[in-house]
């Protein structure tokens, strides 16, 4: 659930509404099946990378264990960690963006202020009071997207019976109207409706027997995420294959319930929406608070970040976070929706790099119990058809990220990942203590 959680967010029910209007429907509905095997694959390499090692640090940690030179695991940690933030902001955005659309006497930058000091206080109570919430958060979205599908289909065999309408996948006869190099420009917004699973490596060591719930839930949850989301995004695609232009800021989903007449169906969704982004900023919180202290604990963070409240919680790292994503506010002066998307493309693309990480750890691991530097685990989970897998998802990431700064708003954000890296390897000196990371559990 806390996977599915960080996955099913406002990136599917809102972000959605792009790639339909830029691509059509037949490059959408292939962009999110091959965003989803990419997505299967990283699932996999991390399901072997914590059954054998589970660490609140996920990848970062394995970088810094795996690979002897530090600045690899400093920056890719310091970059995840801000695009954590930049996912906190955009979830608080599309929360406030859905809470004005219901209730418009407050602004859009209020409302996301007020689920920001809301979840900054239910994560302050403990991981339990995080995964209880995130459980039912996420049950919301699972229920409303298989009744958006089923109810999907029965307008789709409607329509069929009673208009004299034929479905298609054609835009003005064509299947790819913008070319097909489009499909990999609009892939990094797409992508980011699938990051959030590697979430599953954070919570590792905070999970009751990891070795055994791990695989079970790696094996189950890339599947369902993929048959959820190619099902919704076909049924959006047949329902209106020139894509959703003129949806306000409620997005497509809200359009299809309209349309299908039932009473009270649209104030639903909307309300579903809300609890999906108010769930993707939740596992935000949880996300960039747990790499600060793992970072902070090898030596690549301030010390401070490393302290624990008395429920267990990085409370000080936890703060910075919440601090950092007030960049939501930005909707008191600019369109909320441009700001929304320009968030969550920047943070797919640093998405991209960390799940390129994780497989390059796998391979790394895995060359390490083949030269009998590590033991060889009976009982961990292990990534199918090694090593072509991890190579093929590191290729594929590598395309998208290149993909992404030919398309909207690639330059600016070409500009800041290459600036924020700059700044990062800057900073490396400053905050690195190498007598912490040789203290740490080491290299090999």
């Amino acid at each position: 659930m806390v996977s599915l959680g960080g996955t099913i967010g406002a990136g599917l029910f809102i972000g959605i509404a792009e790639p339909l209007a830029t691509v059509g429907p037949l490059g959408t509905m292939l962009a999110y099946f091959a965003a989803g095997l990419v997505m299967l694959g990283t699932m996999a390499a991390l399901g072997e990378l914590t059954t054998s090692f589970p660490h609140a640090g996920s990848f970062q940690y394995y970088a810094h264990k795996f690979f002897a030179n530090p600045v690899f695991s400093f920056t890719i940690g310091w970059m995840y960690w801000l695009s954590w933030v930049f996912a906190l902001a955009a979830g608080l955005v599309a929360g406030g963006i859905i809470a004005h659309d219901l209730w418009p006497f407050l602004p859009v930058w209020i409302w996301s202020g007020l689920f920001l000091v809301v979840l900054t206080f239910l994560n302050a109570l403990s991981a339990r009071a995080f995964g209880e919430c995130e459980y039912w958060l996420a049950g919301i979205k699972v229920f409303a997207i298989i009744l958006f599908i089923a109810c999907g289909f029965w307008l789709i065999f409607h329509k069929m019976n009673t208009e004299p309408w034929v479905p298609t996948l054609r835009v003005e006869g064509e299947l790819f109207p913008a070319g097909g190099f489009s499909i990999l420009q609009c892939m990094a917004i797409v992508v980011y409706s699938f990051q959030g699973a590697e979430l599953v490596g954070n919570v590792a060591s905070e999970a009751e027997h990891p070795e055994k719930i791990l695989p079970r839930v790696i094996k189950g949850i890339g599947v369902r995420i993929i048959l959820f989301y190619v099902l919704a995004v076909g049924v959006l695609a047949i329902l209106n294959p020139s894509g959703y232009r003129d949806v306000g800021e409620s997005g497509p989903f809200v359009e299809v319930f309209k349309e299908i007449g039932l009473p009270g169906t649209e104030t639903f969704m909307k309300l579903v929406i809300l609890s999906a982004s108010i769930s993707a900023a939740n596992s935000a919180i949880f996300a960039c608070s747990r790499m600060m202290w793992s970072m902070a604990q090898s030596g690549m963070a301030p010390k401070s970040f490393v302290k624990l409240n008395r429920h267990g919680v990085p409370m000080r790292a936890m703060l910075l976070c919440s601090g950092l994503s007030l960049v939501c506010m930005l909707t008191r002066s600019v369109s909320a929706q441009r700001l929304f998307l320009f968030l969550i493309a920047s943070t797919a693309q640093v998405g991209c790099a960390a799940w390129i990480v994780i497989c390059a750890c796998q391979l790394k691991y895995r060359s390490l119990v083949t030269k009998g530097v590590l033991p060889r685990l009976d009982h961990t989970y292990r990534m199918p058809l090694h090593p072509w897998s991890s190579l093929l998802v590191i290729a594929a990431n590598i395309f998208i990220i290149v993909g992404g700064w030919f398309g909207t708003d690639g330059l600016s954000m070409l500009i800041a990942e290459a600036s924020l890296t700059i700044l990062t390897l800057l900073c490396f000196k400053r905050f690195y203590r190498k007598e912490d990371h040789e203290a740490c559990d080491g290299n090999f």
